[in-house]
């Protein structure tokens, strides 16, 4: 199933399917870990993310703008010509982010909202915890849609759920705490702390709940898809 019940007149929707299914106002979630990375990038000061569906199609972006950096992974695994991987954790490392263009290409965040837009769904938003709120804000109540991206656009996993539930309860008006506990017992919050590739820093980064106060707002100029930085409505 790629559609579960709608709940208080936002519509939820699960993985690439799901994403190529969408119309109007959504917000894809991917909290473990596109759009938590995405944020850290902003947040430190890049100035483009553009996002990519294959890994040959991010490399040969990234080779038509001389000096960007290529982000991301496939199957969690950041490929071994990638700059960095798709890890706020390896973004707080680096001191090269300010002003530098971003390439990013993941498993499952980035191919779902390239669906979605696709789909012709507008406006769409990257969305994680970190900017749980501040997504809520520029979704209107009673025709917005939320994509659960899940592992690799095909697995349902706890923390993107968790995180469109949050979501959802804010478009309609209704402050909702994450069950952090229940993300933290999950096979996904399991995989970061024990998986190689994983950065030690990436669990508890992807966590803090409304970190930022920017929404990720993806915008198709010129054939390419550009997350961008939107400051919350208040």
């Amino acid at each position: 199933m790629n559609r579960e019940p709608d709940v208080g007149g936002v519509a939820h929707l699960f993985g690439i399917e799901g994403a190529a299914e969408a119309s109007g106002p959504t917000a894809v979630v991917d909290t473990f870990r596109a759009f938590t990375t995405a944020a850290y990038l902003l947040d430190a000061g890049a100035s483009d993310i553009m996002l990519a569906s294959e890994l040959d199609q991010a490399r040969e972006m990234a080779s038509r703008h001389n000096g960007s950096l290529l982000c991301g992974e496939d199957q969690g695994r950041r490929p071994a010509d990638f700059d960095l991987g798709n890890s706020p954790g390896e973004v707080l490392d680096r001191t090269d982010i300010d002003g530098a263009t971003i390439v990013m290409r993941t498993s499952g965040g980035t191919r779902c909202v390239l669906a979605a837009i696709g789909a012709g769904a507008s406006p769409v938003f990257g969305a994680s915890l970190v900017v749980a709120s501040a997504t809520a804000r520029n979704l209107p109540a009673g025709s917005s849609a939320i994509v659960a991206a899940g592992r690799n656009g095909t697995l349902p996993v706890i923390e993107d759920d968790e995180t469109a539930r949050v979501i959802a309860a804010a478009i309609s008006g209704v402050t909702l705490p994450p069950d952090l506990d229940l993300i933290r017992a999950s096979e996904s919050a399991e995989r970061l702390r024990i998986e190689r590739w994983a950065h030690p820093d990436d669990l508890e980064l992807c966590l803090r709940h409304d970190l930022f106060d920017f929404a990720l707002p993806a915008e198709q100029r010129g054939g390419v898809v550009h997350l961008g930085r939107l400051a919350a409505k208040f």
